[in-house]
């Protein structure tokens, strides 16, 4: 009957072959046979009888040699099973697959037939490193001929047969704790059983914040200190940075590694593909900790990105970014490590961490002082002027700021030689025609040059000025009246001494923003009208029949108005938030329900800001990411957090005197905030 089969198949493989190309067949393929196994069910009342069910892929029909002298079993359909009786002993089991083309593929299978109970029974449950609901389950046992496996998830559950150390897998539907039981079989009635609960928790992913009670924040040191892992401990220091309850405590251990940290494995890969960007907050003993990120791919340690930050403050919590522009295009992430005093050995100091998270990418616009972290500003220089930010040599003067950039024209440089920086945010000479930058330089008769250019033309233009004070800050203005207004300036170009060769001099500059024209009616601080309706919202400027703060509001939100905005005449913008430091903060921003609490980064004032004020045009410009006025989530672009946070937001003045102001921004298409301040 098999060779039959065969001759059969034979002449299927030859019809096809012999087909001509019209028909739209050339050739017939066929895979051997695939993922050949078997289940074994033994009866447990010492008849030594064995029920087979062989499986596998491709297959058309399977033999078994049972492996005890009896006759091979042949033509056995896919589905279905045969039953041999065993006397008491071990055998190896064959299992033959066939295809239709008459392709072998063979899998051997230990069995053990034992009339004596099982003893010595050992089961291990694990949970799957990808997977927070998936356990795997695998026991061994004397006298056992396999075991059968139940998870507790649902009631009159079928076991799951497996033999000693293969893997019986189970994937929960939620969290919870449930009862595993293990069975161990043998041909007797006699068996032994092994219970153990097993809590599922919640999938270990971004964001890290260490308050979940059902997540197993399960990080590893490396480098020293491998036994005392990461601590969850109570926040001792909240503050506007960190409020939450529970935070992360690492200790790098005294005699540790330079390089020595702590790691984790994600139950998922890190999504790169809107931000690459991740923020971390810090409470560090020291000022100017150098703290590295790296982020791993699972399996090939050699493929990862990485970026350092140094802490900016002591015994206080900070937040700090981390850039990492290669993430969405190396392939998936999934093992986050900290090192903290990276290139340093351990003392035994404590660092404390929190709320890892993406979050978004910083927007480069004008303002640009350089403040994001060095990785964000990726200089391309061109004949021998590397450009990088670096600590303020010089904090004095006009520029007290903690970071600026610095060119080195290099011994022997080209007299053009410069640096390019592309900036997300287009430059609008809408807004002012003149830039102004602060320089720092080491000679006198400096030309220094500011070349604007568009990343979609070929449109460019350029201002430059002559530095002649050396060693201190000064501020240089660029006149670029005779530019388009309506090009796409996002390239910016830097020279200095230029028309001059390269000395290895070092050249700084830092806060490049327009120039503001001052009005001494807006110059004041501002506060929201403490009355009904001066908040509101609606399709159009006048109406706010979508909303409009009553007088309840008001009461309720008196944390909100009281809150300041002040422009300075030095063209400088500050949000402040009143006697009490609170302000009215919205669920999106990270509480629970909308209260007044204290303000959330960026929209803190903690970052520095500036303003513009365009008298034709009616406009106020706010140039610094975080700045607004009236409500944080009203940007040009749409409403936070449904859009990145800007670092430049524009709004319209309907009316302006010296005690009073109106004004509004759409934000989006056809929802206009409006406001009502005046001025303290």
């Amino acid at each position: 009957m098999n060779n039959l089969k065969k001759f059969i198949s034979l002449a299927i493989v030859i019809l096809f072959l012999a087909c001509d190309e019209d028909d739209g067949i050339t050739n017939f393929t066929q895979l051997a046979p695939q993922n050949v196994d078997a289940e074994f069910s033994i009866a447990t009342d010492n008849s030594g009888e064995v029920t087979i069910t062989p499986k596998g892929e491709g297959v058309e029909q399977f033999a078994i040699n049972f492996g005890d002298g009896s006759e091979l079993e042949e033509n056995i359909k896919p589905g279905n099973s045969v039953i041999n009786t065993y006397q008491e002993g071990e055998y190896e089991v064959t299992i033959i697959a066939e295809n239709l083309a008459g392709d072998i593929s063979e899998q051997t299978k230990d069995l053990l037939v034992s009339f004596d109970p099982p003893e010595n029974l050992e089961v291990e449950i694990s949970t799957d490193p990808n997977d927070s609901f998936t356990v795997i389950v695998t026991a061994t046992a004397d006298n056992a001929a396999g075991f059968d496996v139940t998870f507790g998830e649902v009631d009159d559950e079928e076991p799951v047969f497996v033999l000693a150390n293969e893997e019986a897998t189970y994937t929960y539907s939620d969290i919870g704790t449930f009862t595993i039981a293990v069975e161990a079989l043998s041909g007797g009635e006699a068996t032994t059983t092994y219970t153990e609960e097993i809590t599922i928790t919640d999938p270990f992913v971004l964001p890290i914040t260490f308050e979940s009670q059902t997540i197993n924040y399960n990080f590893n040191n490396f480098g020293g200190g491998e036994d005392d892992g990461v601590v969850i401990v109570d926040n001792p220091a909240p503050n506007e940075i960190n409020s939450s309850n529970q935070v992360g405590s690492y200790t790098k251990v005294s005699g540790s590694e330079t390089w020595a940290g702590t790691s984790a494995f994600l139950n998922e890969t890190i999504d790169f593909s809107n931000t690459t960007t991740v923020a971390v907050d810090v409470y560090s003993p020291e000022v100017g900790t150098p703290v590295l990120l790296k982020i791993e791919q699972d399996g090939d340690p050699d493929i990862f990105v990485e970026s350092t930050q140094n802490t900016t403050t002591s015994n206080e919590w900070e937040t700090l970014t981390f850039n990492l522009p290669e993430a969405n295009t190396l392939g998936e992430f999934a093992i986050i490590a900290l090192f903290f005093n990276f290139d340093n050995a351990g003392q035994g100091e404590t660092y404390l961490f929190d709320n890892i998270r993406l979050t978004d990418p910083v927007v480069l616009g004008l303002p640009l002082d350089f403040e994001q972290g060095a990785s964000f500003y990726n200089f391309t220089e061109f004949e021998g002027a590397p450009t990088q930010v670096v600590p303020n040599p010089d904090q004095s003067g006009i520029n007290t700021s903690a970071n600026v950039s610095e060119t080195l024209k290099a011994s022997g440089a080209a007299t053009f030689a410069g640096s390019v920086l592309t900036i997300d945010e287009p430059i609008d000479l809408g807004i002012s025609s003149t830039l102004k930058m602060k320089v720092w330089s080491p000679i006198a008769d400096n030309e220094v040059i500011l070349k604007l250019e568009s990343s979609t033309s070929d449109a460019e233009i350029e201002a430059s000025q002559v530095v002649n004070t050396t060693n201190e800050w000064v501020e240089v203005e660029f006149d670029f009246s005779a530019a388009d207004t309506n090009e796409n300036w996002d390239v910016l170009v830097f020279f200095f001494d230029f028309g001059n060769p390269g000395a290895n001099l070092e050249f700084y500059f830092d806060d490049l923003d327009y120039v503001t024209t001052i009005s001494d009616d807006l110059v004041g601080t501002w506060q929201m009208v403490n009355e009904a309706g001066s908040l509101g919202v609606g399709p159009a400027v006048g109406d706010v029949s979508w909303f409009s703060c009553d007088a309840g509001c008001v009461q309720e939100r008196a944390c909100y108005f009281d809150d300041t905005y002040t422009f300075s005449a030095d063209g400088s913008f500050t949000n402040g938030f009143g006697t009490s430091g609170e302000s009215w903060i919205e669920a999106w921003q990270g509480v629970a329900n909308d209260s007044c609490d204290n303000p959330v980064s960026p929209h803190d004032g903690s970052n520095s800001a500036s303003y513009v004020y365009n008298q034709q045009n009616n406009t106020i410009t706010l140039n610094g990411t975080g700045a607004y006025i009236g409500l944080a989530k009203a940007m040009n672009a749409g409403e936070l957090p449904n859009v990145p946070v800007p670092s430049q937001v524009t709004y319209n003045i309907t009316s302006l005197s010296a005690t009073s102001m109106e004004i509004y921004v759409e934000s989006g298409d056809g929802v206009f905030w409006q406001y009502e301040l005046e001025k303290q």
